[in-house]
Formats: C-alpha cells, structure tokens, sequence
C-alpha cells in the first residue's frame, strides 16, 4: 500500500444504490447512494474547454488511493462511481486501475473527469 503521509487529501467516493422500476429492471438511484472517505493524491492531468455549442470547461484528473477507506476497511471503486474533493464533483472514467505488487493489490489508479458549464 501506498504510506498515507503522501496520500494528503480526503475524498469522497460515492457509490450509487439500485432499485426497481416500474417494468421490473434494476436501475442506478443516486437517491440512495452511499459515500466513503478515502486518504488520496488527487492531481489534475488535463483542461479544456468545449465552445461548439457552450462555454464547458473538462479536466480529466487522476485519484491514486489505496484498497482501503479512512477507517481502514476494504475498499472497492466502480467505473459508475462519483468522487468529491473540495467542493469538486467527478465521474470515475472507465474501470478503476488496480495496481499490483507480486503479492496482493496495492493501490487504485482512478481516472476522473469533472464538466462544468
């Protein structure tokens, strides 16, 4: 695992519930999602901004945080997961980046994206 004095900012990752519709299928409900706090190195990798058709800004950030939560729990993060950090609200991007050592799972490799505007 990575020594959490370098892991020096406490994120949220939240983690949507499901339930049922009307016609029996099992969808995301944010309404009844849960969080976790996470020791983590957030870093912002990229920015842009989308004039076409509005004034968007998009960077794409990286999260390297280690398997477990702040309480020391196992911790897992889905591609359908959020993350908040200083008042910023992200999407995880794709499927979280497992990083092994030979022996066990060492760190999450997290790649998010934030729009606004």
């Amino acid at each position: 695992m990575i020594d959490e004095s370098v892991l020096p900012h406490l994120v949220e990752v939240e983690h949507p519930g499901i339930r049922t519709d009307r016609n029996g299928n099992e969808i995301t409900d944010w309404s009844t999602s849960t969080r976790r706090s996470v020791w983590a190195w957030v870093q912002q990798n990229t920015g842009s901004e989308d004039n076409d058709q509005r004034a968007a800004q998009i960077g794409e950030w990286l999260l390297l945080c280690n398997p477990i939560d702040a309480e020391g729990q196992p911790l897992t993060v889905y591609g359908n997961d959020r993350v908040h950090w200083q008042g910023l609200h992200f999407e995880v991007i794709g499927p979280p980046g497992p990083a092994y050592t030979p022996a066990e799972l060492h760190h999450y490799e997290i790649r998010l994206k934030t729009v606004e505007g």
